[in-house]
């Protein structure tokens, strides 16, 4: 029986992800001014950081399954445009983390407008109550998401 649960869930996740790029993803490409011509997953790595405040680059690797040598050219880039900085970890010094610059905190929050705005022309095609289900939905699937991190 877990099995078979197992297998449908694989099918629905990949439908999921199938659908939310589809209709969800263009707002890491298409985003107004952009004051960076930064790529999707360059704008990814800005919100992941700034959710995080401050990660290591193997951990920022895992989020976006990246291999290091791209993820560390992608830093040197974020660097270069003084979005991010890296720094020794006081608790192991044979560890880096990566944290936002005020100019990439700054570039974070009126990214972040650009994506809501955006998905807001997404979301006003449903109905009040299809949001709502919507939200306890992604509730749901963040907390099962969460125990499997915890459990991993």
């Amino acid at each position: 029986m877990k099995e078979e649960r197992i297998k449908e869930t694989v099918k629905l996740q990949f439908e999921m992800i199938h659908l939310f790029h589809k209709n969800f993803a263009k707002t890491f490409h298409q985003t107004g001014n952009n004051p960076y011509n930064l790529n999707k997953n360059q704008n990814k790595v800005i919100l992941i950081i700034g959710t995080a405040g401050e990660i290591m680059p193997t951990t920022l690797g895992k989020c976006l399954d990246l291999q290091k040598g791209s993820l560390t050219s992608m830093i040197d880039a974020l660097e270069r445009e003084e979005l991010v900085y890296r720094k020794g970890d006081p608790g192991d010094r044979r560890k880096t983390l990566v944290s936002l610059t005020e100019k990439g905190k700054v570039y974070r929050d009126w990214f972040t407008e650009e994506l809501e705005k955006s998905a807001s022309e997404v979301m006003n095609r449903l109905a009040e109550e299809d949001i709502v289900a919507y939200q306890e939905s992604l509730k749901t699937i963040l907390g099962t998401l969460k125990k499997l991190d915890e459990s991993a």
